[in-house]
């Protein structure tokens, strides 16, 4: 692995395109989503904690499954694994979406539905990651990664939270319809992606495989140290991530729709980050790329936690956003560069699974916290942790990364 990325002199084959768009479809979706659930879940319950499980049940999937799903992806077809995860979300979708307008669910219902649909998205997630170096060179696996991160904010972000929470005004069933017809659409442009590259299919026992994945990982230095990072600042983050709804409007005092604009101010930095992340990084290095982001992280929950009004709140949420994609577009580079393709779904599966049970004890904790004091402590609690692990873990990471480059 080299320290810089090569510039790309050719144009990105179709085959990635047609990815390309299947996930800014089925990100336009998730952002609705994304904006409508917390909503909904507010509606249903006034209680931190309760609120906290819808985020809850995007990482509680991650935790469990992220390991044997890495073995499926290294075992059976990726392309057909992310169609199939899409397929099973548009079912899941339009159950919500009539239990939303005939007044059916529960908090407990809406979470168990959650549960199987973040399932999916473990599915999917780790198909299309181990898929993606199978369409493109891996000198263009930094600029692929960006275009996609900035497709899926923009599309997921900027235009869905903008319109989700005035779809959920409109109707509550709205915009988890919405959603339902996004994946439909996205499966079918999956479907149409053709590629010429396989990768070897293990023939290998079940116990085998996870060993070899998780002993992969351990025996890495690089990667094991990214891995312990990445959990440290996951459980930061999300110490705040399950309550914002209910920060934003009991604390900022802002409405359903400028809680989607608020979001939506943070998906723009997000989206910012992965247009320009390729140019940061041959600007800047690999090295400090990955590095530079957790401190950035730390800076800005704490910003969040103190900060008097929504446009302050906003302005670091653009940071953040930012901040959070070059480091999503640099750190999933590394990772493609280092794991060998037969490994990819089993090693990835391992180090997502560290960062899933973090930010899963990072919501439940941030909903009692928030709970027990007040809506301003799981971001200030919250931001300590995540520069506490910049601190503790850059010197490591940027000797590591150097290594890797000579």
């Amino acid at each position: 692995m080299t320290d810089t990325v090569v510039a790309p002199t050719r144009p990105l084959p179709t085959a990635y395109w047609r990815q390309w768009f299947a996930s800014a479809i089925s990100n336009l979706g998730d952002g609705i989503n994304f904006v409508a659930m917390p909503l909904m879940a507010l509606s249903l319950t006034d209680d931190e904690r309760l609120i906290s499980l819808i985020t809850l049940a995007i990482f509680l999937p991650w935790m469990l499954l992220a390991l044997p799903v890495g073995m499926i992806v290294d075992r059976r077809d990726r392309q057909r694994l992310m169609m199939l995860a899409n397929l099973v979300r548009v079912v899941l979708f339009v159950v919500i979406a009539v239990g939303a307008v005939n007044d059916h669910l529960s908090i407990w219902s809406l979470f168990g539905l959650l549960v199987i649909v973040g399932s999916c998205e473990v599915l999917f997630d780790s198909s299309a990651q181990a898929f993606l170096p199978m369409l493109v060179e891996p000198t263009e696996l930094a600029r692929a990664n960006g275009l996609l991160f900035a497709a899926e904010v923009v599309a997921g972000s900027v235009a869905g939270l903008s319109v989700g929470a005035f779809l959920f005004d409109v109707s509550p069933g709205l915009p988890f319809s919405t959603n339902a017809v996004s994946f439909a659409i996205a499966a079918g442009l999956i479907l149409s992606i053709r590629t010429t590259r396989t990768p070897a299919v293990l023939k290998s026992p079940f116990d085998h495989r996870l060993r070899s994945g998780m002993r992969w990982l351990r025996d890495h230095r690089l990667l094991r140290t990214l891995a312990a990072m990445f959990a440290l600042t996951n459980l930061g983050l999300m110490f705040g991530q399950g309550i914002f709804v209910k920060y934003a409007i009991d604390e900022l005092g802002l409405n359903n729709v400028e809680f989607g604009l608020l979001l939506a101010i943070t998906a723009l930095g997000a989206a910012s980050g992965g247009v320009g992340a390729h140019h940061i990084i041959d600007a800047v290095g690999l090295r400090m790329a990955v590095v530079v982001p957790y401190l950035v992280f730390g800076m800005a929950q704490l910003v969040i936690g103190l900060a008097p009004a929504a446009w302050i709140v906003a302005t670091a949420g653009f940071v953040l956003g930012f901040a959070i994609t070059l480091w999503n577009v640099a750190t999933v580079t590394v990772r493609q560069r280092l794991i060998p393709t037969e490994l990819f779904g089993r090693v990835n599966g391992v180090y997502r699974w560290l960062g899933a049970a973090a930010s899963a004890v990072g919501v439940a904790a941030g909903g009692f916290v928030a709970y027990e004091t007040n809506l301003r402590a799981p971001y200030l609690l919250g931001g300590g942790i995540t520069l506490a692990a910049a601190i503790l873990f850059a010197r490591p990471v940027l000797a590591g990364l150097r290594d890797e480059s000579d």
